[in-house]
């Protein structure tokens, strides 16, 4: 199944952390750009891209945070992936150990029956770091799997499925009732 790939495109809620605005330096694909916070026990949300997959279903997702601890021993923080109607609302506490970037999985599971377009388009991300620890975070994104609309004639023609066909000997799907001098 396709699957796509949504990041950060706007600051909602910002505590006390570095590289302002945070949505622009966590979207970048780019551990040279990062955020980190300058207090202890801070927090940030940031609203993710917006898609155009309409009509799709909305089967499962992931996120995924790249980071790295700052300072003495370990970090920790919590990620947090949810919608305006908390419809998902996914909490995972992240285990901070190395000094070097790393994609640390920050939850998985399926979109509830029924998720849209404008469901996936109203996701966000919030993250707390926690225990008085210091974060850095270069890249926070969400990778969504789906099924996409079916566009085009809605029927199989010749064990042909109906996604592949866009014309039949030249024949455009829309005078599909010309084939074999049917109308």
């Amino acid at each position: 199944m396709p699957t796509i790939i949504i990041r950060p495109d706007g600051d909602t809620t910002i505590g006390n952390f570095s590289n302002t605005p945070i949505n622009a330096v966590l979207s970048d694909s780019n551990d040279a750009t990062f955020t980190n916070n300058t207090a202890q026990n801070q927090s940030f949300i940031v609203s993710l891209d917006d898609v155009s997959l309409s009509g799709a279903t909305f089967n499962s997702w992931s996120m995924t945070v790249r980071a790295k601890k700052g300072g003495k021993g370990n970090a920790s923080c919590d990620a947090r992936l949810f919608d305006s109607s908390f419809a998902v609302n996914n909490i995972t506490s992240l285990s901070v150990t190395s000094s070097s970037y790393t994609d640390l999985s920050a939850g998985s599971a399926s979109f509830p029956g029924g998720f849209s377009n404008s469901d996936v388009n109203n996701l966000s991300v919030r993250v707390d770091t926690t225990g008085g620890t210091q974060v850095f975070i270069s890249e926070i994104f969400v990778t969504i799997d789906y099924t996409a609309a079916v566009s085009g004639y809605g029927h199989d023609v010749n064990s042909v499925g109906s996604s592949s066909i866009g014309k039949i000997n030249t024949v455009a799907t829309a005078n599909i009732g010309k084939v074999n001098s049917v109308d």
